[in-house]
């Protein structure tokens, strides 16, 4: 359970954007599916990110401004729509094997090769 901190409305990404406290921890749900890659996005609801012991974002590579305002990161390897762990996507239309996905295959040709200029 939690408090409603506060609501805002009118974001092209979310539409509706809530922060919701439990204890100490404040987490921001959204009507609809939207990036956080800027301070801007947690100082317009009230937030600062800056001050917090820790600030989690879902997204698959850690934005610049992000980057700059962090005192220590790391990347969690979740399932998802921005997945980095690549050997759990469904990869549907390849040509196997596939490198490195397919762990018995044998080492790929990677010699570079001269390809003539075109006119």
């Amino acid at each position: 359970s939690g408090t409603v901190e506060s609501i805002f409305s009118g974001d092209k990404n979310a539409e509706v954007e809530a922060v919701i406290k439990t204890g100490s921890v404040r987490i921001i749900i959204t009507q609809k599916r939207k990036p956080y890659h800027k301070e801007e996005d947690f100082t317009r609801l009230g937030l600062q990110p800056r001050k917090a012991d820790i600030v989690v974002v879902k997204i698959g590579y850690l934005e610049p401004e992000l980057y700059a305002m962090k005192n220590g990161w790391m990347l969690a390897l979740t399932p998802g729509g921005v997945d980095q762990k690549l050997d759990r996507l469904q990869y549907k239309r390849i040509k196997r094997p596939m490198f490195p996905v397919d762990k018995n295959m044998k080492d790929p040709d990677l010699t570079a090769k001269l390809v003539p200029l075109s006119d």
